[in-house]
């Protein structure tokens, strides 16, 4: 008769039961695997794919969440144009949300919430600014969607500037800030490589315009995109002494210069040139930085004649026509300088008073403002301007503590190179919604982060140890040879 008793678990807590299940689980995976890639099936290989490395990259997601999604989502920033999925914004987009909502597991299981910068106050007042002005905004509908990214992207900097982190964590996050503009310049030499029309395209002869499939990157923003890269990777060549770190360094820096010179973009160029001078400036090796730093600067024309065309385009046309769109954005700003036309309204007010101005080189209708200040002033009025220059100022703020001769005075350096060239991008171009400049802002609040917590540690305690015992003093050299003289007499 059978024996109705149960029958044995097994015991998990046993490390041969946990050996023999995963390697039972991850065979029959393999086996899966190897079955729907013989039936020619994409989407099922992939979800069984998928399926296989769930477990591992969930594990990976709970312990260290600044790896994985958050590292991936940072390395694919230079790349958000492209990443568009129909009726759900991009994969950044999406990686961000989930990002976001790791790290704040990740902070409730460390039970650590960071007091909040002072920056992150004047951001929240920018953005109920903001909300408020669409009460009256001439274009709400492109107000809505500016609304809509502010409030993620002010909500991922807010947790992000309180969740806690550590300084292995920042330094991998800088690494792949670094990885995706290596990753974007590779991308953009591919396509020029592969497609040389589109260094033809936009009526600017050998500047590349990536537009694969209608889906397009602005060359302002794909070369913007590598100011901060191209800091952090200077700051390391000039501050380590690791010559893995130093060849990866001039490594990274050849393939992001190289994503410049093909971008052609004015205003990153001028950027590029203030953070090496900044970066050499505060740098042990200020010769030799200066020393190199001018002989690439001065043969870059040489060899890059495109570059000098540009410039002088520049002075004829007024920037492409941006003096010209500055004139008619302030004389909007002028007909409401307080509240401003309201969130999304800089385009509509560009184009009700374009006939009121003179344009020397006409830009046509429906222009943005192609200044970040100018927008904010337009839009959100003095109000707005003031909060968006409060916020940026007092990012600096978060640098005090840091000192020369600390472990994160380089990445003081590289980011506020980054934040200062950022900052002159934004003379020229739109950045508010843009998500690079939102990772350097996090990215400083993170080193506020470590800092405080290093300056809250507990000191070490003092264990007493007693003094150890006198050692006698050996006997005098003279002495030593009379006992060899006269050994002690034996006993009887």
């Amino acid at each position: 008769m059978l024996s109705t008793g149960s029958l044995p678990r097994p015991d998990l807590s046993d490390r041969r039961t946990r050996l023999s299940l995963g390697i039972a689980v991850m065979g029959a995976l393999f086996a899966a695997f190897v079955y729907t890639i013989g039936t020619g099936d994409v989407r099922l290989t992939v979800l069984v794919a998928g399926l296989a490395v769930a477990p591992a990259l969930l594990v990976l997601a709970l312990k260290r969440s600044y790896l994985f999604p958050y590292g991936i989502y940072v390395v694919l920033i230079p790349f958000d144009n492209m990443l568009k999925i129909s009726g759900s914004g991009t994969l950044t987009k999406m990686l961000g949300v989930l990002s976001t909502l790791f790290i704040m597991v990740y902070a409730f299981r460390r039970k650590g919430i960071n007091p909040p910068p002072f920056s992150l106050y004047v951001w929240l007042a920018y953005l109920a600014w903001l909300l408020i002005s669409l009460l009256w905004s001439a274009d709400v509908q492109n107000g809505l969607l500016d609304a809509q990214t502010t409030v993620s992207l002010i909500g991922m900097f807010a947790v992000l500037s309180v969740a806690p982190v550590e300084e292995r964590d920042l330094r991998a996050i800088c690494t792949c800030i670094v990885l995706g503009g290596i990753a974007s310049s590779f991308y953009g030499m591919y396509l020029l490589h592969d497609q040389p029309a589109m260094a033809t395209m936009g009526g600017e002869t050998g500047r590349l315009m990536i537009n694969v499939d209608n889906r397009t990157i602005d060359a302002n923003h794909f070369a913007n995109a590598m100011v901060t890269p191209i800091a952090l990777s200077l700051v390391a060549l000039l501050n380590s002494r690791k010559l893995l770190v130093i060849l990866g360094s001039i490594f990274a820096l050849v393939v992001l210069f190289a994503g410049e010179l093909m971008s052609l973009s004015r205003e990153a160029m001028l950027a590029c040139a203030v953070v090496i001078v900044i970066t050499v400036f505060f740098s042990r090796r200020r010769v030799l930085g200066f020393a190199v730093g001018a002989g690439i600067l001065g043969l870059v024309p040489v060899f890059v004649p495109t570059i000098g065309a540009r410039i002088t385009d520049a002075i004829a046309t007024g920037g492409a026509g941006r003096t010209g769109i500055w004139e008619t954005g302030l004389a909007a700003f002028k007909i409401h300088p307080f509240f401003g036309w309201g969130a999304g309204g800089a385009i509509e007010a560009y184009d009700r008073t374009y006939l009121h101005v003179f344009q020397f080189y006409n830009a046509g209708w429906g222009r943005p403002p192609h200044n970040t200040p100018l927008q904010a002033a337009v839009e959100l009025g003095v109000v707005g301007l003031f909060l968006l220059a409060l916020a940026y100022v007092t990012t600096f703020r978060q640098f005090r503590g840091i000192r020369r001769g600390d472990d994160l005075y380089d990445l003081r350096i590289a980011f506020t190179a980054s934040l200062i060239g950022l900052g002159i991008c934004s003379l020229f171009i739109g950045l508010q919604t843009y998500k690079y400049l939102w990772i350097a802002l996090a990215t400083t609040a993170q080193l506020r982060t470590v800092a405080l917590s290093r300056r809250r540690a507990p000191a070490p305690a003092v264990v007493y140890e007693p003094p150890p015992a006198p050692v006698p003093a050996p006997a005098p050299r003279a002495q030593r040879r009379r006992y060899r003289r006269d050994p002690a007499p034996a006993a009887p």
